[in-house]
């Protein structure tokens, strides 16, 4: 279908205001207006429809993400979109930043395709990186076997949400860690966790004991320092653990420190999650995971923003682990096939 948006002559984005200081707050994003750049050969026009919002992009603020060299004040804050082509209409997935357009390679783009019935949304969440993520630690690194006890912490996130069904759907018994009694609720309720515990009860640690009698045959970690080292007490024989996420290292609160002796005690193996490692999968990961959104038997949430002006105050919810399921920034424009 052919669009009837006009190219702009000016596009509002978002730059980074200041290097953020612990966990990012509004005041260190500045909203801008500037010209728009034309699209040179081999380039073309996008709207950006539907932003993304990812904890990776902390990283980049500090020079700590391994696929995006460092941003600094001054500079548009990255981010995945989906997209339409301005002059076609076509549906794309495109590297926009955090604007309402951008000129990008036409050969980097990527069509968008989801199964009928599932929102073009899930192609960032659910059918995107932080599906592939939770695919990856399930299925290549922490492999469950048929009754054995995985742990996921982050439980309800874009990331935990696809991989405590997934290990469910493997056969194993699966255990949220999450931040509060809602999200436990959420855990159990919507996700089909057999347990969960509030990571935010100092009692905690006997919780997840009395969820784990038999230990923790896999964990899936995207928490705090503290949770790690709760968790690596009760893990199991030659129980199998994958880093995906470091919160306090991201933003900057503290130092996640892998705790040696019981991973020692328990014989485990620690696989340092980087879903770049894992592109390879990415066939295999979209053809199982939307075969189950499609049968109804893998269930996603999304955290909900309107408007660019949004987007500061939606990241800084999610890098304070406010967020359930995966956030995204609605930029409040024309979303119809025509």
């Amino acid at each position: 279908m052919t669009s009837t948006s006009p190219s702009p002559e000016s596009v509002r984005r978002i730059v980074l205001a200041r290097r953020p200081e612990g966990v990012p707050a509004e005041e260190d994003f500045r909203l801008e207006t500037v010209p728009v750049t034309s699209p040179g050969p081999g380039e073309v026009l996008v709207r950006a429809v539907h932003l993304s919002l990812d904890p990776w992009v902390r990283g980049a603020m500090t020079g700590r993400n391994l696929g995006h060299p460092p941003i600094h004040p001054g500079d548009l804050v990255p981010g995945r979109a989906v997209a339409r082509v301005v002059g076609t209409g076509e549906w794309v997935v495109a590297e926009t930043g955090w604007q309402e357009y951008a000129t990008v390679p036409a050969e980097s783009l990527r069509p968008v395709a989801v199964p009928p019935g599932v929102p073009r949304t899930a192609v960032l969440g659910v059918l995107g990186t932080p599906g592939l993520t939770a695919y990856a630690a399930i299925t290549r690194l922490i492999r469950p076997a048929v009754g054995d006890t995985v742990v996921v912490s982050s439980a309800t996130g874009a990331v935990g949400g696809v991989a405590g069904q997934l290990a469910r759907l493997a056969g194993a018994r699966t255990v949220a860690i999450v931040g509060g009694p809602a999200k436990c609720e959420l855990a159990t309720d919507f996700f089909g966790y057999a347990a969960a515990v509030d990571r935010h009860d100092p009692g905690w640690a006997g919780a997840l004991a009395e969820a784990c009698p038999d230990g923790v045959d896999g964990y899936l970690h995207m928490a705090g320092g503290e949770v790690l080292r709760g968790v690596a007490d009760r893990l199991a024989p030659h129980a199998r653990v994958a880093l995906a996420g470091l919160p306090d290292h991201a933003n900057e609160v503290g130092e996640t420190v892998l705790p040696a002796g019981a991973v020692m005690r328990a014989r485990a193996s620690v696989h340092g999650l980087v879903v770049y490692d894992h592109f390879d999968l990415r066939p295999r990961f979209a053809d199982r995971v939307g075969k189950l959104l499609t049968e109804g038997r893998l269930r996603f949430l999304e955290d909900e923003h309107h408007g660019l002006e949004s987007t500061p105050a939606a990241f800084a919810r999610l890098m304070s682990g406010l967020n359930t399921g995966k956030a995204v920034v609605h930029l409040d424009r024309d979303t119809s096939d025509n």
